[in-house]
């Protein structure tokens, strides 16, 4: 992409040298050197964050664990799993929204999505709501980690270990 944009400003600067009249110039090295640190800036510029949603709706917490109770809730919060552990995230949330997606996406250690899940929520009262994962075959040992978000924005993250 930087190397797009060089070209772009670096055929700008020589189509108008030739709307002069006079014979294009080789552009200078301070015109090649502020080219390609405008094309840097704007290729590391950051993308921009999605919405949060209105209202005063926030995470207070957000545990991991092999159970979860009635209500949805972990028990015995656990960073450390078997590869055979069903794992569940309880997101507890307090405040309202007139409306927002709450998801979790599960990653292993190098980056890749293991799954994910959202839903959408229009809370009015402290609200408790549970992301879980498992599979047939048993889970990798390794690092692992649970990104949890507000519409598409991470809000959360969460680390644990598969041994």
């Amino acid at each position: 992409m930087r190397h797009a944009q060089f070209a772009a400003v670096l055929f700008a600067s020589l189509a108008l040298a030739a709307c002069s009249g006079d014979e294009p110039a080789a552009p200078t090295d301070a015109q090649i050197t502020a080219a390609t640190d405008a094309a840097t800036e704007a290729a590391e510029a950051p993308a921009a964050l999605p919405p949060l949603p209105t209202g005063d709706f926030r995470i207070t917490s957000v545990n991991l664990g092999k159970a979860v109770d009635e209500e949805g809730q972990v028990g015995e919060p656990l960073t450390t799993f078997a590869p055979g552990d069903k794992i569940h995230a309880a997101v507890i949330a307090v405040g309202s929204s007139d409306g927002l997606t709450l998801s979790a996406r599960w990653l292993a250690a190098d980056g890749t999505e293991v799954a994910k899940a959202g839903q959408s929520l229009s809370p009015e009262t402290p609200t408790v709501i549970t992301f879980s994962i498992n599979q047939p075959e048993p889970w990798p040992v390794g690092a692992y980690q649970v990104e949890i978000a507000i519409n598409d924005r991470v809000v959360e993250t969460r680390t644990f270990e598969v041994r």
